[in-house]
């Protein structure tokens, strides 16, 4: 009994880093339907034109710069820099426009700036079919402001997590377990060892002589 519950112990031990890669949640892009008259409606600007670069700002971050060919909805320049989550540690629901390609984009105001998101997307085809004819780009710059990188702030440490408390509990656990099974297991070979020599040198286990007959 004693034993099954050490190699119990032992078996959860070594399982428990693998529930917790297990559990971690992976990130999934989760949109809600819409038509293209609803995503026109709801956003702020709206153009048909053509990415002509491309600036990451950092790791999670990146800037296409489009050239604007006509406005649906909203006040936009000949360019405008449309901020997107695309990175190595973006958001899954950032979405990269391909270059020299005229396309659809349904903006949404970022600060002093634009940005978009894959729920976002639709057909140049099917906005045109349910949007007002395109106005030319006004004069002057559109409003682009972009995102600045602040620093890295060091977080300060607030003790240990409940992953780290769990496995040393776990590990506790085992710990007792092995040990009372080792301390059963010296019991039963000290009960059935043979008597130590030691201990027999003092005691007399040689037959009683027989009494002496008397002679008359």
């Amino acid at each position: 009994m004693l034993r099954a519950a050490a190699r119990l112990s032992v078996v959860v031990l070594l399982a428990t880093p693998a529930l917790f890669v297990i559990a971690t949640p992976c990130s999934a892009c989760s949109c809600v339907l819409r038509t293209p008259r609803q995503l026109l409606h709801r956003a702020d600007a709206a153009f048909v034109g053509t990415v002509v670069a491309e600036q990451p700002v950092d790791a999670t971050t990146t800037v296409q710069t489009f050239a604007v060919e006509g406005v649906f909805k909203g006040t936009l320049g000949p360019s405008v820099n449309v901020i997107e989550p695309i990175g190595s540690g973006g958001s899954s629901c950032g979405i990269a426009y391909p270059r020299d390609t005229r396309v659809a984009v349904v903006l949404y105001r970022q600060g002093d700036g634009w940005t978009t998101d894959m729920c976002s997307f639709v057909s140049l085809a099917r906005l045109e079919a349910v949007a007002p004819s395109p106005l030319p780009p006004r004069p002057g710059p559109s409003p682009s402001g972009l995102p600045t990188v602040a620093p890295p702030v060091a977080v300060p440490t607030r003790g240990l997590g409940w992953q780290a408390v769990v496995l040393g509990l776990l590990v506790g656990i085992a710990g007792i377990a092995l040990a009372v099974s080792l301390g059963g297991r010296n019991g039963r070979s000290r009960a059935t060892s043979p008597l130590d020599p030691a201990e027999g040198a003092g005691r007399d286990d040689s037959p009683p002589e027989p009494p002496a007959t008397e002679i008359r």
